[in-house]
């Protein structure tokens, strides 16, 4: 009897302390959600911007964005890893301080980024380009490719900085291919483009989103496409040319945006979180800006998420030591 007594209390005293857990997140939110973005604004706080008003219907709270830029997005990142697991701070990033800076920084961030981070969805995917100017004298990945060869030292392209998934793709691509095309990284788009135009800079890696304006009126010609993403390519004219399809096997740096929170964020409240991310993604206005802007409106579960952080994180390792790519302080 005593046993059976024994047993019973401790069932009850483990009752006790399941049931809070199971009322907090069914009742989750019950105050505004911190939404920390790890860059400026004018960057991935357009794209959450579009989804807020949907998730604040969804979750009875509003969505606060808090922004936390620095050190190429880390600062923001680490202060999310550093965060009470409540669910009432979560990151929306772009990929490169989550996946790509980890793998590219000598002894790594501050934080892991996979066991620091419970993965909530991704959100979209860039579609990115190679663009030139219309006189430099190339129209595909294999003439640009060509060219360089046959001109040494004298060929450049730019993007948006030393530590980027821009500069993995532009040193996997001169590695594959033999050459030395001189990379210009930039703070920005808005600071590649202008020696774009003058032809100074003649060759760029960027995304559509932010380029393809200028393709339409001609004032840059697209001359091959990074994505390797099969959903992409609906976006491009035909006879566009995949660096894939001049480096079978080719896979595209990491290129999105994704919501995320602390490590141990239970169940309930990441599947609350993403069934109101799902949504706002799913409204037709937000899928005709996404298609409009040309990149490819994803969501996932967090398992898919997870699993897609983990696998563009062992690839961005794989290309560091395949390329021999020297690591950044």
């Amino acid at each position: 009897m005593l046993k059976v007594t024994h047993k019973i209390l401790m069932h009850v005293a483990a009752m006790c302390l399941v049931l809070p857990m199971t009322v907090f997140a069914q009742s989750y939110p019950v105050k505004p959600v911190r939404i920390v973005i790890p860059y400026p604004p004018g960057g991935v706080d357009v794209t959450i911007r579009l989804l807020t008003n949907a998730m604040d219907a969804e979750l009875g709270q509003p969505t606060i964005l808090d922004y936390k830029a620095g050190a190429s997005g880390i600062i923001g990142t680490d202060y999310v890893a550093r965060a009470d697991a409540d669910g009432y701070t979560i990151l929306a990033t772009a990929s490169n301080p989550w996946v790509v800076s980890p793998a590219l920084r000598k002894g790594g961030t501050p934080y892991h980024p996979i066991r620091d981070f419970t993965p909530i969805s991704m959100v979209i995917e860039g579609v990115n380009l190679i663009v030139a100017n219309p006189a430099f004298p190339v129209n595909n990945v294999r003439e640009l490719l060509d060219y360089a060869r046959k001109n040494p030292n004298k060929v450049s392209w730019s993007t948006t900085g030393i530590g980027s998934s821009w500069h993995l793709e532009v040193e996997n691509i001169n590695h594959r291919a033999g050459t030395n095309i001189l990379h210009i990284p930039f703070p920005g788009f808005a600071q590649m483009i202008p020696p774009l135009l003058t032809g100074d800079v003649p060759v760029g890696l960027i995304t559509y989103q932010i380029i393809n304006k200028l393709v339409a009126a001609g004032k840059v010609k697209m001359i091959g496409v990074l994505s390797t993403n099969p959903k992409t390519r609906h976006f491009f004219p035909p006879g566009v040319q995949q660096v894939a399809e001049v480096f079978p096997g080719y896979q595209s740096a990491p290129s999105w945006i994704g919501f995320g929170g602390p490590a141990k964020l239970s169940r309930p409240i990441v599947m609350r979180l993403n069934a109101a991310i799902i949504k706002a993604i799913n409204q037709p206005l937000v899928q005709e800006r996404f298609t409009a802007d040309k990149i490819v409106a994803t969501g996932s579960t967090p398992e898919e998420f997870g699993e897609r952080i983990k696998s563009d994180y062992e690839l961005a390792l794989k290309v560091i030591k395949d390329a021999n790519i020297p690591l950044s302080d």
